[in-house]
């Protein structure tokens, strides 16, 4: 079996936990790892470690086509929002599917903050939960949300027969990644969303949030993510028969979380670290929302809701172990080794 692994070129958090976990189950030596990597420094590095690496982007869609047509398992941990290197993927797939007779897998990362979210604009809770286990809910989401137009073309050609495919929504991802890719710097350690908290609340002098901080996003930490698709790709290796398709979305959570707790956990760190005087969240005005992150865009993201559970995970064995009291007991130390690194 061949591996073809996608990652995210930037940054790399999530599918360079993927990567350190494949390599580190003791199975890596059996299959034929294959990743595309945008950095050609990066790709070196990975050669060591016995994989397989091809420099390139998601725009060179001939590529990924002819990648995904040699692989009986594919990841993509890139883009979740670009239809064009899926409909790659899935021709691959389908050439694959063609030329052996089998149905390769494709284990496909979104992100449940955006498929899910709301407008709240960090002004209210919403009782909306969603579960992956109850599949209506997330099918009828409209085609104009987040995601959502990757996510039908995958279920799509599930149904179609000639691939299984496994959706895995993480929401906000927290977490100082280890590991030798880390090491190596080839994974980069830190997620997305307080990391770029703590960068604005120290430039402005003080936290922020978006409004009032009243929306709640899930949340998982990065280890018990991957533990989720080390699951699924066991499950897929050893021929057992876990839901795919319609039935195969799958949120790694592990509790939730309102934006105010965070950016109070962030003032406090400041404070304790004599970075901030004042360490009480405010609100980001439209001008800092633009300087410091996409201006509109961050209002559908930072500032609403998106809540899910993660039953059907569950139900496949999987046990996440930290929680969102870590979680808030992390970030100064995520301030103290952000500090370190820009020293």
């Amino acid at each position: 079996m061949s591996f073809v692994s996608l990652f995210q070129h930037r940054a790399g958090y999530i599918g360079g936990g993927v990567l350190n976990r494949i390599l580190s189950d003791g199975k890596a030596a059996d299959f034929q790892i294959t990743v595309l990597i945008r950095d050609a420094a990066k790709a070196r590095k990975l050669e060591p470690f016995g994989v397989k690496t091809v420099v390139g982007s998601l725009e060179d869609t001939d590529e990924l086509t002819a990648l995904a047509g040699e692989a009986d398992l594919v990841f993509n941990c890139a883009d979740a929002d670009n239809i064009q290197p899926t409909k790659a993927i899935l021709a691959g797939l389908r050439k694959r599917h063609q030329s052996t007779g089998r149905v390769p897998s494709l284990i496909h990362t979104g992100r449940s903050i955006g498929v899910l979210a709301d407008d709240a604009t960090g002004m209210y809770l919403t009782e909306t939960v969603y579960s992956d286990d109850d599949v209506d809910p997330l099918y009828k989401l409209p085609i104009t949300a987040p995601h959502q137009e990757v996510n039908k073309a995958i279920l799509e050609a599930d149904q179609e027969g000639y691939i299984r495919s496994y959706l895995v929504l993480p929401p906000a991802v927290w977490g100082l990644a280890q590991g030798p890719l880390v090491d190596a710097h080839i994974m980069n350690p830190q997620s997305q969303e307080i990391p770029a908290l703590i960068i604005a609340s120290i430039d402005r002098g003080r936290p922020g949030m978006v409004g009032e901080g009243k929306n709640v996003w899930s949340n998982v930490h990065i280890d018990d993510a991957v533990l989720l698709y080390e699951l699924i790709w066991n499950a897929i290796l050893g021929g057992e028969e876990i839901g795919h398709g319609s039935q195969g979305y799958y949120f790694p959570e592990n509790g939730e979380h309102q934006l105010y707790d965070v950016s109070k956990a962030i003032g406090a760190g400041l404070k304790d670290l004599r970075l901030v005087e004042d360490p009480e969240p405010s609100s980001f005005t439209t001008e800092e929302l633009d300087k410091y992150f996409d201006g509109v865009s961050i209002l559908l993201s930072l500032g609403s809701n998106s809540r899910c559970r993660g039953q059907r995970a569950r139900a496949i064995g999987w046990n996440p172990r930290k929680t969102t009291g870590d979680m808030l007991a992390s970030i100064k130390p995520e301030i103290q080794y952000m500090l370190s690194r820009a020293s």
